[in-house]
């Protein structure tokens, strides 16, 4: 998650492990349950504004198999 300076906007980034559903119906399903994520937070932090969330999908998971597998099929051809 990054914050802004002034804290009024968060990004998280979210990655799924073994997701049944694609990836932009689960971010859909966060956006339309941000507002109670953000009611929780308030309940929970001490801040003068709770954020608005911003979901993004990260790929560095898929990214790092990615090259785990090519780097298997060097050792492979080795």
């Amino acid at each position: 998650m990054k914050v802004t300076e002034d804290l009024k906007i968060a990004n998280i980034y979210l990655s799924f492990l073994e997701n049944k559903l694609p990836v932009d119906e689960v971010i859909g399903i966060f956006i339309s349950k941000q507002n109670q994520i953000r009611y929780h937070m308030g309940n929970k932090l001490t801040l003068k504004f709770i954020p608005q969330l911003r979901f993004h999908y990260d790929d560095s998971i898929e990214h790092a198999q990615h090259i785990d597998s090519l780097l298997q099929k060097l050792h492979k051809d080795d």
